[in-house]
Protein backbone atom coordinates (compact mmCIF):
# COMPACT_ATOMS: atom_id res chain seq x y z
CA UNK A 1 0.00 0.00 0.00
CA UNK A 2 2.88 2.39 0.75
CA UNK A 3 4.27 1.69 -2.74
CA UNK A 4 0.89 2.52 -4.29
CA UNK A 5 0.85 5.87 -2.49
CA UNK A 6 4.44 6.51 -3.58
CA UNK A 7 3.39 5.79 -7.18
CA UNK A 8 0.33 8.04 -6.97
CA UNK A 9 2.31 10.82 -5.32
CA UNK A 10 5.08 10.58 -7.91
CA UNK A 11 2.57 10.57 -10.77
CA UNK A 12 0.75 13.63 -9.47
CA UNK A 13 3.95 15.56 -8.81
CA UNK A 14 5.45 14.71 -12.20
CA UNK A 15 2.16 15.42 -13.96
CA UNK A 16 2.21 18.91 -12.46
CA UNK A 17 5.77 19.41 -13.69
CA UNK A 18 4.86 18.07 -17.11
CA UNK A 19 1.96 20.52 -17.45
CA UNK A 20 4.05 23.43 -16.23
CA UNK A 21 6.78 22.48 -18.71
CA UNK A 22 4.47 21.99 -21.74
CA UNK A 23 4.22 18.21 -21.36
CA UNK A 24 7.88 17.57 -22.14
CA UNK A 25 9.79 14.49 -21.10
CA UNK A 26 12.78 15.07 -18.86
CA UNK A 27 15.68 12.89 -20.00
CA UNK A 28 17.87 11.39 -17.29
CA UNK A 29 21.61 10.64 -17.49
CA UNK A 30 22.80 7.99 -16.81
CA UNK A 31 19.74 5.98 -17.94
CA UNK A 32 16.58 6.20 -15.83
CA UNK A 33 17.27 2.91 -14.04
CA UNK A 34 20.91 3.71 -13.25
CA UNK A 35 22.99 6.26 -11.40
CA UNK A 36 26.62 6.71 -10.46
CA UNK A 37 27.07 6.82 -6.69
CA UNK A 38 23.37 7.73 -6.51
CA UNK A 39 23.78 10.82 -8.75
CA UNK A 40 21.93 11.38 -12.01
CA UNK A 41 21.38 14.43 -14.21
CA UNK A 42 17.97 15.61 -15.45
CA UNK A 43 17.65 17.80 -18.55
CA UNK A 44 14.81 19.64 -20.27
CA UNK A 45 13.97 19.19 -23.96
CA UNK A 46 13.22 21.83 -26.56
CA UNK A 47 10.54 21.52 -29.26
CA UNK A 48 12.94 19.43 -31.37
CA UNK A 49 13.46 16.97 -28.47
CA UNK A 50 17.02 18.14 -27.97
CA UNK A 51 18.44 18.90 -24.51
CA UNK A 52 18.23 22.50 -23.36
CA UNK A 53 18.93 24.16 -20.05
CA UNK A 54 15.49 24.50 -18.51
CA UNK A 55 15.58 24.84 -14.71
CA UNK A 56 16.48 27.70 -12.41
CA UNK A 57 17.76 26.81 -8.93
CA UNK A 58 14.34 26.56 -7.26
CA UNK A 59 12.78 24.63 -10.18
CA UNK A 60 15.74 22.24 -10.09
CA UNK A 61 15.20 21.51 -6.40
CA UNK A 62 11.45 20.98 -6.92
CA UNK A 63 12.07 18.61 -9.84
CA UNK A 64 14.34 16.35 -7.78
CA UNK A 65 11.81 16.42 -4.96
CA UNK A 66 9.01 15.47 -7.37
CA UNK A 67 11.11 12.47 -8.42
CA UNK A 68 11.28 11.39 -4.78
CA UNK A 69 14.96 12.25 -4.38
CA UNK A 70 17.08 15.22 -3.29
CA UNK A 71 19.12 17.70 -5.25
CA UNK A 72 22.72 16.47 -5.15
CA UNK A 73 25.37 18.20 -3.07
CA UNK A 74 28.81 19.16 -4.35
CA UNK A 75 30.34 16.29 -2.36
CA UNK A 76 27.90 13.78 -3.88
CA UNK A 77 28.63 14.91 -7.46
CA UNK A 78 32.36 14.89 -6.67
CA UNK A 79 32.05 11.30 -5.45
CA UNK A 80 30.16 10.36 -8.63
CA UNK A 81 32.88 12.03 -10.70
CA UNK A 82 35.56 9.90 -9.03
CA UNK A 83 33.45 6.85 -9.94
CA UNK A 84 33.16 7.81 -13.60
CA UNK A 85 30.34 10.38 -13.98
CA UNK A 86 31.22 12.72 -16.82
CA UNK A 87 28.88 15.06 -18.67
CA UNK A 88 29.14 17.96 -21.04
CA UNK A 89 26.30 19.95 -19.44
CA UNK A 90 26.12 22.10 -16.34
CA UNK A 91 23.64 21.20 -13.63
CA UNK A 92 22.42 22.85 -10.42
CA UNK A 93 23.49 21.36 -7.09
CA UNK A 94 22.33 21.92 -3.51
CA UNK A 95 24.81 24.73 -2.81
CA UNK A 96 23.08 27.03 -5.38
CA UNK A 97 25.70 26.93 -8.10
CA UNK A 98 26.14 24.83 -11.23
CA UNK A 99 28.78 22.19 -11.88
CA UNK A 100 29.94 20.01 -14.73
CA UNK A 101 31.85 16.82 -13.90
CA UNK A 102 34.74 16.38 -16.35
CA UNK A 103 37.24 13.53 -16.55
CA UNK A 104 38.76 14.44 -19.92
CA UNK A 105 39.50 17.99 -21.03
CA UNK A 106 37.53 19.07 -24.10
CA UNK A 107 37.44 22.56 -25.56
CA UNK A 108 33.64 22.55 -25.81
CA UNK A 109 32.96 21.05 -22.36
CA UNK A 110 33.66 22.77 -19.07
CA UNK A 111 36.09 25.32 -20.47
CA UNK A 112 38.68 22.59 -21.22
CA UNK A 113 38.97 21.89 -17.48
CA UNK A 114 38.80 18.60 -15.63
CA UNK A 115 37.42 17.79 -12.22
CA UNK A 116 34.26 19.39 -10.87
CA UNK A 117 34.05 22.61 -12.88
CA UNK A 118 31.90 25.23 -11.12
CA UNK A 119 29.86 28.16 -12.40
CA UNK A 120 28.60 30.68 -9.88
CA UNK A 121 25.78 32.73 -11.38
CA UNK A 122 22.32 34.06 -10.65
CA UNK A 123 19.88 31.48 -9.25
CA UNK A 124 17.53 32.47 -12.09
CA UNK A 125 19.96 31.11 -14.72
CA UNK A 126 18.72 27.93 -16.44
CA UNK A 127 20.70 24.69 -16.24
CA UNK A 128 20.10 20.96 -15.87
CA UNK A 129 19.98 19.53 -12.35
CA UNK A 130 21.93 16.83 -10.54
CA UNK A 131 19.69 14.74 -8.31
CA UNK A 132 20.74 12.24 -5.66
CA UNK A 133 19.00 9.04 -4.66
CA UNK A 134 20.01 7.84 -1.23
CA UNK A 135 19.33 4.23 -2.16
CA UNK A 136 21.49 4.60 -5.33
CA UNK A 137 18.69 3.21 -7.47
CA UNK A 138 18.43 6.51 -9.43
CA UNK A 139 14.68 7.03 -9.36
CA UNK A 140 12.36 5.61 -6.71
CA UNK A 141 9.68 4.77 -9.23
CA UNK A 142 9.33 1.05 -9.94
CA UNK A 143 8.49 -0.38 -13.33
CA UNK A 144 4.84 -0.48 -12.32
CA UNK A 145 4.94 3.17 -11.30
CA UNK A 146 6.70 4.09 -14.53
CA UNK A 147 3.95 2.40 -16.55
CA UNK A 148 1.28 4.13 -14.48
CA UNK A 149 3.08 7.44 -14.88
CA UNK A 150 3.32 6.98 -18.65
CA UNK A 151 -0.39 6.19 -18.92
CA UNK A 152 -1.41 9.23 -16.86
CA UNK A 153 0.87 11.55 -18.84
CA UNK A 154 -0.46 10.27 -22.15
CA UNK A 155 -4.05 10.76 -20.97
CA UNK A 156 -3.25 14.26 -19.70
CA UNK A 157 -1.53 15.12 -22.97
CA UNK A 158 -4.48 13.90 -25.03
CA UNK A 159 -6.92 15.95 -22.92
CA UNK A 160 -4.79 19.12 -23.24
Amino acid sequence: INMIWLCISSVLQLLFLKVSKSNKWFPVFPAANQSIAGVFQVSDLNDLNQPQYGFNASEARRLCSALGVNIASKAQVQDALTRGLETCRFGWIDEHFAVIPRIKALSNCGKSQTGLVTWRTSVTQKFDVFCFNESAKAILITSTCALLLTAVIILAYIKL
